[in-house]
């Protein structure tokens, strides 16, 4: 068994953090983009499946989460007011955080700029971050940053950049699955 064990490759820790650091470049490059995918929420409270459609152009998006069984669409949009959210009923709310939104209407705690990031698969700039793990490819599959543990199980490729296909992102109070569909981007410059 320590035979077998020793004749695994090692992979040369410099070369995969040259890797992440080349993947990250690049990541920080893709500032517009949509995805369409699932998303499982879980909290002490209760369970969800949607889907969900995101539309980001720089510091604008657009976050759709579409309830299974015609029970609704809630649309989160960022406007120069503020954060704005349609529920299926049609009412309106702004606010100026959007996670104090998402938990006042939906009773997540969610934090959306660090999402912004995750979902491309590095973390959310000038936070810091722990544990982080990469795959051989100088990919993240693990890492903890503003109380959530962000874990990416699987990555696909567009245009050439991996990009997470599967995520797992985790806080004491919250539970995120996401499975993207498809990735849409567009590389600044």
């Amino acid at each position: 068994m320590i035979a077998s064990c020793s004749a695994i490759p090692k992979i040369d820790e410099d070369l995969k953090s040259q890797l992440w650091f080349e993947h990250q470049i690049a990541i920080t490059g893709i500032n517009v983009w949509n995805l369409n995918g699932r998303l499982g929420i879980k909290n002490q409270k209760n369970s969800s499946t949607l889907s969900f459609l995101w539309e980001q152009s720089y510091a604008d998006y657009e976050l759709r989460f579409i309830a299974p069984l015609g029970q609704g669409t809630y649309i989160l949009k960022n406007t120069p007011e503020g954060v704005v959210m349609h529920d299926p009923k049609n009412k309106t709310t702004t606010v100026k955080s959007t996670d104090n939104l998402f938990y006042q209407a939906l009773g997540w705690k969610l934090n959306i700029n660090g999402l912004k990031y995750w979902i491309r698969g590095i973390p959310e700039p000038d936070m810091s971050y722990t544990e982080l793990l990469l795959d051989e490819k100088g990919r993240l599959t693990n890492m903890k940053q503003s109380g959530f543990n962000v874990n990416v199980s699987r990555y696909i490729d567009q245009n050439g950049i991996s990009l997470p296909k599967r995520l797992s992102i985790k806080s004491d109070d919250v539970q995120l699955k996401l499975v993207i569909k498809k990735w849409k981007t567009h590389l600044d410059g």
